[in-house]
């Protein structure tokens, strides 16, 4: 398996949009923190988290394929386990329908993340810092806010025995210790 420094590499050759390669290290800081809150690897989660789009500007037009290039580009270097995970956080579209916890967190981890970002950019100062749970609860129960967020997939935390406000919690305290590299 790879060491997070070559999917950190790997991140900054393959993708060149600098909003993504933000989401990827929350997605990857929000599966660390899953990990480490449920006894489980933090370094594959983590990683999981690092390479989950690493497709994403090549499929973005074709989401049939997304996910399906990404366990390609990353087979031989992670885990099956981990190909799975990525396979099924795009269920709809690959078939491969999520099963274990590590298929469940990605999706819930790659849909909170957006939420979270989309709040604290709604702060005065547009800093995580600012951002509380109940902000963020706030914005989840608004589905005229980040319209694009898919609340159903952010609920993928139950599968994993988190309530929905102890989700939104853990993800905002694991973004907000990564707020100077997400430039939030």
């Amino acid at each position: 398996m790879i060491f997070r420094e070559k999917a950190l590499r790997m991140m900054e050759e393959e993708v060149d949009t600098e909003n993504l390669k933000n989401h990827m290290l929350a997605v990857a800081q929000i599966m660390k923190k899953l990990a480490e809150e449920m006894d489980k690897d933090e370094v594959k989660w983590n990683i999981l988290g690092l390479v989950h789009d690493i497709d994403y500007e090549e499929t973005k037009d074709d989401p049939e394929k997304h996910a399906l290039r990404s366990a390609e580009m990353m087979e031989g270097k992670v885990t099956e386990e981990m190909i799975r995970a990525i396979k099924a956080h795009n269920h709809e579209h690959t078939g491969v329908e999520p099963e274990s916890d590590m298929d469940n967190a990605l999706i819930a981890a790659d849909a909170v993340s957006g939420l979270i970002v989309a709040t604290a950019l709604v702060m005065p100062n547009s800093k995580l810092e600012e951002a509380r749970p109940e902000s963020v609860e706030k914005k989840f129960d608004d589905s005229s806010f980040a319209k694009n967020i898919d609340r159903d997939k952010i609920l993928y935390c139950e599968k994993l025995g988190f309530e929905r406000d102890e989700f939104l919690e853990l993800s905002l305290k694991a973004l907000q210790e990564i707020d100077e590299k997400l430039g939030l």
